[in-house]
């Protein structure tokens, strides 16, 4: 079985098969997304650690309760829109590409 992940271990983890816990976020953080064809339903996900990202899966999750994700950790990278700024802003985001998940009966 693949250890449960925490925000802090995603650095070195980019591109493997990872497993995560949380909840579909009731509250929407401002982050960089983007689309993938394999992937069409995007979701915002709270992290057990208080940590919020982004998740992309082939089909809509249904679960309102404590859910257990199994996929491919991306990284999301992007830059500063104003185009006027001198300040090489650029920035990232981890995200997850979800292969499975499990809804936890009890939260």
């Amino acid at each position: 079985m693949i250890d449960i992940l925490k925000y802090s271990d995603f650095e070195g983890n980019v591109g493997k098969i990872v497993r995560i816990i949380g909840k579909i976020s009731e509250v929407i953080w401002q982050h960089l997304t983007t689309f993938i064809d394999t992937h069409p339903f995007m979701s915002y996900f709270d992290l057990e650690d208080e940590y919020q990202i982004v998740i992309y899966t082939k089909d809509s999750i249904s679960c309102e309760k404590k859910l257990e994700i199994i996929g491919t950790l991306i990284k999301t990278e992007g830059k500063r829109k104003n185009p006027r700024s001198k300040i090489n802003d650029e920035y990232f985001e981890y995200q997850l590409l979800v292969d499975a998940w499990k809804c936890f009966e009890i939260e």
